[in-house]
């Protein structure tokens, strides 16, 4: 394990590569920045974790013996206040469905990286780390947590396929209301008129990608909680949905009852937690949505009205 030392109170970095000379350019791009650590691969990382504790810490996903989201998926149990990063060069939809699920990942970076977006994601993510130890520490929030049975905030159900939010509510049961949209306009819709703490969306919807509106919610409606249904081909839309929707879950079709209902109900915990804890919110942030000044006018009504939403953070419908 290598060590800069930096004078104390700087944000603490692992960096972990098998390939030393990608360490070396981390060393050099950060140089002076941050307290870094190295790790010559996951293993390394993963002993040195053990014995210390990160602010953030950043991955390649494809190394010998262990992968970055192993790696990742460990140091979320080990550091769970750090922020996770990966890296990788190649478009593994099952690596990307297992690094939100299993890692949680703050971003998804692809190889070769620009320097100024690693840099900049470094620095957000060291920024989130340290509001989330502050949040750790603070007192629990007085606000007393919602009743599942009595005005839990709903389920939106996001899908082409009318059916699906009739078969979730089967899954679900009556401990949550779902709502069904077939398209985007429904869903905002239903957002104006009904306290949602979920939204659970395919990728697509009217062929449509659903990254700007999952986006937009998180940007201005950052305790809502978004989990994409996805089949197994779409990398870059997964992607996409990691690093500007902050999902919290991806899950697969077609579902299946148990893990739909877990993930459902891990969902709602995490809207109540942000709700009741706004300093939360940095953790989730997301990346700066593209201008959309040439987009058509029905998407930046859209866009308008997700802003003037009303809050639902405390669960209230």
């Amino acid at each position: 394990m290598n060590q800069i030392v930096a004078p104390a109170g700087k944000p603490r970095v692992l960096f972990v590569d098998d390939e030393p000379r990608v360490l070396t350019s981390m060393r050099m791009q950060f140089r002076g920045q941050y307290e870094m650590y190295f790790a010559e691969g996951g293993h390394k990382a993963l002993e040195f974790l053990k014995t210390a504790t990160v602010d953030v810490i950043v991955s390649d996903q494809r190394m010998p013996g262990i992968t970055g989201i192993e790696v990742l998926r460990a140091a979320r149990e080990l550091n769970p206040h750090a922020m996770r990063i990966l890296l990788t060069g190649y478009s593994d939809l099952n690596a990307i469905i297992d690094s939100v699920n299993e890692g949680e990942i703050f971003r998804f970076v692809s190889k070769p990286w620009d320097n100024d977006v690693l840099a900049g994601t470094v620095a957000n993510a060291a920024a989130a780390a340290k509001l989330s130890q502050q949040a750790a520490a603070a007192p629990e929030p007085a606000t007393p947590v919602p009743d599942p049975d009595r005005n839990a905030p709903g389920v939106l159900v996001m899908d082409d396929d009318p059916r699906m939010a009739a078969k979730i509510q089967v899954i679900l049961g009556d401990q949550f209301k779902v709502y069904g949209a077939t398209s985007m306009d429904e869903a905002v819709q239903c957002l104006e008129q009904a306290g949602i703490g979920v939204v659970i969306s395919d990728t697509r919807v009217q062929n449509q990608p659903v990254v700007s509106l999952i986006g937009s919610l998180k940007q201005h409606h950052p305790q809502l909680v978004s989990v994409i249904l996805t089949e197994r081909a779409d990398a870059g839309a997964a992607i996409e949905l990691i690093n500007q929707g902050q999902i919290y879950r991806l899950i697969t079709k077609p579902i299946q009852d148990i893990a739909c209902r877990i993930t459902v109900n891990s969902a709602h915990k995490q809207h109540q937690k942000l709700a009741q804890n706004p300093i939360l919110h940095r953790r989730y942030e997301v990346e700066a949505p593209a201008p959309s000044a040439a987009a058509p006018p029905p998407a930046l009504k859209l866009l308008d009205r997700i802003r003037s939403l009303r809050s639902w953070a405390s669960g209230r419908a």
